[in-house]
C-alpha cells in the first residue's frame, strides 16, 4: 500500500493506492454508526399563491429593451432553447451579461449578445423580433410576498411536488408548444421551526427541481436564484442572518417561481414540481453530491474508486478520516478501507480518494443488475466521533464504445433498443409521483426497451434509481446549451454520476446543439470529464467535443455519409420514429416505425435508443384543439396504443432471450387485433408471431393466411356489411382518409353519399370537400387523419359480435389468440387498479409515505361487461373513504380540455383515468421532526405521524344513468412496499399482463 498527496485546484487530494487488501481495516456493514445527519421531508404545508400579484410581473423586475425588430447584430451567440420572443427576451433579461436578444420563432432560433454587440438593419441575418438595452438593471429582490411578516393565511395550503400550470384551463393561444395552458409567475411560502439542538450545525434545504427561475428568501432576506428548471440546488440556512431556532420562533422561506418562459418546445409545467428536503449535518460533513463511486470497473485491476468531498463550517480544525465500506444487497461487507488523515478548515474543502478491492464484485447488466451500497463515514481521528455518514447506491460494469463492435457491456456487444421520453402525465403534469415513474419504466421493458433517453433534460433522482435496479441503460441529457450554461452540465454530471445505468452524457438536442463560434462543446467536455473522466460525451445533434455522435431522425444515407467522413467515430440513432396515432381513428404507423428504426441496424451504428416517444406528453400538439402530442406508444393517461404491440412483437417476441440487450422477461407469442370493434370496414389488421393466421368473424372461420412478412401487420379481409337505407354510421368530418378513389361525376356531399351507396360493397367510405370533390372506396379507417381542410363524410362499419384471431406455428398448432367483442348500450362503470398491480410490476399496495399514488382505470361497459368504445359518458371520480385524495384525471384523448384537477372526465374509447394519492405519512424517517418543524396545519395536506391501524382507500366512479363502480386501493406501512424495493424485486417479471389483457 502506498499513499500520494497532491494539490488540485486549491484542494488537498489524498489518494490511497492498494496493492493488496492484506491488513486492510474491515468494518461490519451490518452496524451503521450513529450520525448527526438528518434528512427531513420538507414537502408538506406550503402556502401557494397563483399569479404574481400584488407586486410582481414576469421577469427579473425590469425588461426595458429598445425594440430592434428587423435588425441583425454582431457578436451574438445561439441561445437555442427559446421558442417564442417572450422566452428569448426573458432569458436575456435574467442574464446580467445579456444586452441583446433576437428571435425567429418560426425556426426556433434565439440569439443573445453582450455589451459588445452592435445592431443595425444592415447586418445580416436580420430577425423579426429583438431588443437591446444599454445597461443592465440590478435583479429585483424586494417583494411584499417575500417579507417574513406577510400574512399568508389566505393563500392555498398545498404539498409539493406541485405543478401549478397543469391546474389551469386550456386556452387557444398562439403558442402551440406548451399545451395551451397559460404560464405565469407564482409564489410559495413555508413557515417552519428549526430545532434548538440544531444550532451550530450545517443546515440546508435541497430542492430537487423548481421550474423555471426560482428566487429564494429566508426571513425576508434574499438568498439566491437558480435558473435551470431541471437541476437541483441547495439553500443554506445556518448562515442566514436572523435565522431562528426553537419551537417558539418561526422562520419563513419564500420562493418566487417565474414559469412564464421556458427552455423547451414542449410542456414544461411550473412550480416546485419535485421533492424538497431539510438536511441537518454536523459542522464537518460530506458535501452535497460530493461522493463519487465510479461505476466503471477495470477488468484487470478490479478496483472500486471512491472519491469524497468533505468540508466544515465554524472555527474547528479536526483531524479526520473517511471510511468507505462496500456492502452487497444482503448487507454483507464486500470490501472496506479508509483514507489518510486530513485536517479540515472552513473555506478549504478537500477531496479524498479511497480504493476498494472489486475482486468479488458482481457486474451490473441488463439481465442481472447487481447493486451495492457504499457506506461512507467521516470520522474524527482524535476522539473517535462520527461526524457524518452517507449510503451511496452503486453498481459496477465495464463499458466500451467502438465502431467495429458497437457498444459493449461487460464484453458483450449490444444493439440499443429504447425510447425517448418527456416528463408529463395526465392529471399531474410534470409533478409525477414515483410509482407512476416505475410504471413507465416497467412499460418500457414490456415492449422491449432496455434503453431510456432522458429527453431533453435531467429527470428527478428517483427515476435513475429505478433504472439502476431494473437494468435499463440510460442516456442522460443536459437541457440548456451555451457557454452560460456550463454550470448546469456540471450539476447534472455531479448529481447523476453514481448511477451504473448511465453510459453517456449528452450535451444537447438537435438544432439546439448549433453554436456560431463552437466554444461551448469544449467547455461542456471539461465540465463532464473533470467530474467523471470515463463516461463518453455525446449529443443528439451537431456540435464538437464529442466521443459519440447521435443523429436524430436521420436516414441510412446520413449515417453512411457520416461514417465515411468520420470512420473512427461511434454512431447511434439517438432519436427516431415520430409516428403519430391515437386509440380512436387509429393510423397505421408500421411503415414509419420500421423505416425510421432501420439505421440502428447498420453494422457501425450502436442501435436505436430514442424512439419518439414511449408515452404521449402535454404540448407539441400541432394545433388547437389538440393539446397533447400523439407520438407515444402509450397515451398520456398510460393506456397502450396499437403500435405498442409492434414493439412487443419486434423487440421482445422476435428477439432471443439470449440477447444481452433484451430485458429479462419471458418470450411470449404475440397475437393482437389492432382495430376496435366500431372501426372495422373491410379488413382487420393483426400482429402475429406465428407462421399462419386465421380470422373468425362472428363465428364464421376465414381462410388461414401465411405470415410472409414477420414483424409486420397482416391485413385480414372482412366481408363488407350489408347496408340498410344507405346508412353510414361512422362520422368522418374534419378528417381525410387515404386510399380512396376520386369520383369526378358528382358535385355535392349528398351526391357523393348516394354514389357510394349505389356502389355496394366496393364502397364503405365517402368524403367530400369543396375544392377536392368526392372521394370514395374501401380504405381502412386507420388511414383517416385529422385535416384542416373542410372534409365531410362517413363510413360504414361491420357489426361485430366477436372477432377472434388465431396464430399457428409451422406444425399447425394454435400458439396464440386474441378476441375483440362488440358491445351493446352502456350500462355500468367498472374499475380496475392498474398501479399498484402485479400486472404492471408496480407492487400490490400504496405505501403511506405522503406521496405514493395509484392509477385507476374506469371502463364504460354494457350489461355483459363488454367495453363500450363508441359512446362518450362523463365519469365522476371520488374518494369514498380512507387516507387518500383524487389528484388528477385524464382519458388519453389529445383533445381533452377538462381541467386536470377536476373530478369529472369524459370517457375516450370507453376509458378514463383517475389518479389517487395517499394523504398520510406513516413511514418517513424522522416524522417526529416533521411535526416539530412544520408550522401550518390543515386538513388539505399530508398528515405525518404514527398511524396505527389504517383503512384502505375506497374510491368510486359514477355517471348519470349508469351503475356506479367501487374499488379498494390497498395501503401499507411497510417500507418494503415502497416503489424502489418493489422495483428491485421485479427485474425478472413473469410477464406484463397489463399489455396482454388490455381492452381498449
Amino acid at each position: 500500500m502506498m499513499g500520494l498527496v497532491m494539490p488540485w485546484h486549491g484542494q488537498l487530494v489524498v489518494v490511497l493506492l492498494l496493492a493488496a487488501c492484506a491488513g486492510c481495516m474491515v468494518h461490519d456493514a451490518n452496524i451503521a454508526p450513529e450520525s448527526p445527519r438528518v434528512s427531513v421531508p420538507f414537502d408538506y404545508r406550503w402556502r401557494f399563491q397563483f399569479g404574481p400579484s400584488p407586486d410582481g410581473a414576469p421577469g427579473p423586475g425590469s425588461t426595458d429593451f429598445k425594440d430592434i425588430s428587423g435588425q441583425g447584430c454582431t457578436n451574438i451567440e445561439h441561445n437555442p432553447h427559446r421558442v417564442t420572443p417572450t422566452d428569448c427576451m426573458l432569458a436575456c433579461a435574467y442574464n446580467q451579461d445579456c444586452h441583446v436578444w433576437l428571435q425567429d420563432s418560426k425556426i426556433r432560433v434565439c440569439y443573445h449578445g453582450g455589451v459588445d454587440s452592435k445592431c443595425s438593419p444592415s447586418i445580416t441575418p436580420t430577425l423579426p423580433a429583438g431588443g437591446q438595452r444599454s445597461s443592465v438593471p440590478p435583479l429585483r429582490t424586494s417583494y411584499e410576498n417575500a417579507k417574513q411578516s406577510l400574512n399568508d393565511n389566505s393563500w392555498d395550503l398545498i404539498d409539493v411536488p406541485h405543478d401549478f400550470v397543469v391546474a389551469g384551463n386550456f386556452k387557444n393561444m398562439s403558442d402551440t408548444h406548451h399545451s395551451y395552458l397559460p404560464r405565469n409567475v407564482s409564489w410559495y411560502r413555508k413557515s417552519f421551526h428549526l430545532p434548538i439542538d440544531w444550532k451550530g450545525s450545517h443546515i440546508t434545504v435541497y430542492f430537487e427541481g423548481v421550474f423555471h427561475v426560482a428566487q429564494i428568501w429566508v426571513n425576508g432576506q434574499y438568498v439566491q436564484m437558480h435558473t435551470c428548471g431541471y437541476t437541483g440546488f441547495t439553500v443554506r440556512l445556518d448562515n442566514v442572518t436572523g435565522i431562528l431556532y426553537g419551537n417558539d420562533s418561526t422562520n419563513v422561506i419564500a420562493v418566487r417561481v417565474d414559469a412564464t418562459f421556458g427552455s423547451g418546445h414542449w410542456y414544461e409545467g411550473g412550480g416546485i414540481y419535485r421533492r424538497t428536503h431539510l438536511i441537518h449535518t454536523s459542522p464537518a460533513h460530506f458535501v452535497h453530491d460530493g461522493v463519487f463511486v465510479s461505476p466503471e470497473l477495470d477488468p484487470l485491476e478490479k478496483t472500486v474508486r471512491v472519491t469524497a468531498e468533505i468540508d466544515i463550517i465554524g472555527s474547528g480544525h479536526p483531524l479526520v478520516t473517511v471510511i468507505a465500506t462496500l456492502v452487497d444487497m444482503s448487507g454483507e461487507s464486500v470490501a472496506s478501507n479508509e483514507s489518510y488523515n486530513v485536517t479540515l478548515a472552513e473555506g478549504f474543502p478537500q477531496t479524498v480518494t479511497v480504493l476498494l478491492s472489486g475482486a468479488h464484485v458482481k457486474v451490473w447488466s441488463i439481465q442481472s443488475p447487481h447493486m451495492y451500497s457504499v457506506m461512507m463515514v467521516l470520522k474524527d481521528v482524535s476522539h473517535g466521533t462520527i461526524f457524518d455518514t452517507l449510503h451511496i447506491s452503486a453498481g459496477f460494469r465495464q463499458t466500451e464504445w467502438k465502431v467495429d463492435t458497437n457498444f459493449k457491456l461487460n464484453g458483450d456487444s449490444i444493439k440499443f433498443r429504447g425510447f425517448s421520453h418527456h416528463n408529463s402525465f395526465a392529471g399531474v403534469g410534470v409533478a409525477i409521483p414515483d410509482r407512476i415513474h416505475l410504471f413507465r419504466a416497467q412499460a418500457s421493458r414490456a415492449v422491449g426497451g432496455s434503453f431510456w433517453r432522458m429527453s431533453h433534460n435531467p429527470y428527478l433522482p428517483a427515476l435513475y434509481d429505478f433504472l439502476d435496479v431494473l437494468g435499463i441503460i440510460s442516456w442522460d441529457e443536459n437541457r440548456d446549451y451555451g457557454l452560460e450554461y456550463v454550470g448546469a452540465m456540471h450539476d447534472m454530471v455531479k448529481r447523476d454520476r453514481n448511477h451504473p445505468s448511465i453510459v453517456v452524457w449528452s450535451y444537447c438536442n438537435e438544432v439546439e446543439c448549433e453554436q456560431i463560434y463552437n466554444k461551448t462543446g469544449p467547455q461542456f467536455r471539461i465540465a463532464a470529464k473533470s467530474l467523471d473522466p470515463q463516461r463518453p460525451t455525446a449529443a443528439n445533434g451537431p456540435t464538437n467535443g464529442l466521443d459519440i455522435q447521435g443523429l436524430s431522425h436521420a436516414k441510412n444515407t446520413s449515417f453512411e455519409d457520416f461514417h465515411q467522413q468520420y470512420p473512427d467515430m461511434p454512431l447511434v440513432l439517438s432519436e427516431c420514429c415520430s409516428c403519430e396515432t391515437q386509440r380512436l381513428l387509429r393510423q397505421d404507423t408500421t411503415t414509419c416505425m420500421h423505416d425510421q428504426n432501420s439505421p440502428g441496424l447498420l453494422p457501425y451504428v450502436s442501435g436505436s435508443l430514442g424512439v419518439w416517444t414511449l408515452f404521449d406528453y402535454y404540448g407539441e400538439s400541432h394545433g388547437f384543439p389538440s393539446v397533447t402530442s400523439s407520438y407515444g406508444n402509450f397515451d398520456l393517461a398510460g393506456f397502450p396504443k396499437p403500435h405498442a404491440y409492434w414493439y412487443v412483437l419486434n423487440w421482445m417476441a422476435m428477439i432471443s432471450t439470449d440477447d444481452y440487450g433484451r430485458p429479462p422477461l419471458p418470450s411470449n407469442h404475440v397475437t393482437r387485433i389492432l382495430d376496435l370493434p366500431g372501426e372495422i370496414t373491410t379488413r382487420v389488421e393483426v400482429l402475429s408471431s406465428g407462421a399462419a393466421l386465421q380470422l373468425i368473424v362472428n363465428g364464421k372461420p376465414g381462410d388461414k393466411v401465411e405470415v410472409t412478412n414477420p414483424g409486420e401487420p397482416i391485413q385480414a379481409k372482412v366481408d363488407a356489411p350489408e347496408r340498410v337505407n344507405c346508412s353510414f354510421p361512422r362520422n368522418l368530418t374534419s378528417v381525410q382518409c387515404r386510399g380512396l378513389d376520386h369520383n369526378g361525376n358528382v358535385k355535392t356531399p349528398g351526391q357523393c353519399k348516394s354514389a357510394c351507396c349505389d356502389a355496394g360493397p366496393s364502397c364503405v367510405i365517402w368524403q367530400f370537400a369543396e375544392k377536392q370533390g368526392c372521394w370514395m372506396g374501401t380504405a381502412d379507417l386507420s388511414s383517416c387523419e385529422p385535416s384542416e381542410d373542410p372534409w365531410v363524410g362517413a363510413g360504414d362499419i361491420v357489426t361485430v359480435k366477436n372477432i377472434t384471431a388465431l396464430s399457428f406455428d409451422t406444425t399447425g398448432k394454435v400458439i396464440g389468440s386474441h378476441t375483440i367483442l362488440g358491445a351493446a348500450q352502456a350500462s355500468a362503470i367498472s374499475l380496475e387498479l392498474d398501479v399498484p398491480s402485479p400486472d404492471t410490476g408496480t407492487g400490490t399496495a400504496l405505501v403511506l409515505d405522503g406521496h405514493d399514488a395509484a392509477l385507476v382505470k374506469a371502463s364504460v361497459v354494457d350489461a355483459a361487461g363488454v367495453l363500450v368504445t363508441d359512446q362518450v359518458v362523463n365519469i365522476t371520480f371520488r374518494v369514498a373513504g380512507g387516507p387518500g385524495a383524487l389528484i388528477g384525471i385524464g382519458n388519453g384523448d389529445n383533445h381533452l380540455h377538462a381541467n386536470a384537477k377536476s373530478d369529472n372526465v369524459p370517457s375516450y374509447g370507453g376509458l378514463a383515468r383517475g389518479i389517487f394519492q395517499v394523504n398520510l405519512d406513516c413511514v418517513s424517517k424522522h416524522r417526529d421532526r416533521i411535526v416539530q418543524i412544520d408550522v401550518d396545519h390543515g386538513p388539505t395536506t399530508v398528515n405525518p405521524g404514527a398511524c396505527g391501524t389504517v383503512d384502505s382507500i375506497s374510491v368510486e366512479a359514477s355517471s348519470p344513468g349508469l351503475q356506479t363502480a367501487h374499488l379498494t386501493i390497498p395501503v401499507s406501512t411497510s417500507a418494503e412496499d415502497l416503489p424502489l424495493p418493489v422495483a428491485k424485486k421485479s427485474v425478472a417479471l413473469e410477464g406484463f399482463p397489463f399489455l396482454t389483457n388490455f381492452v381498449g
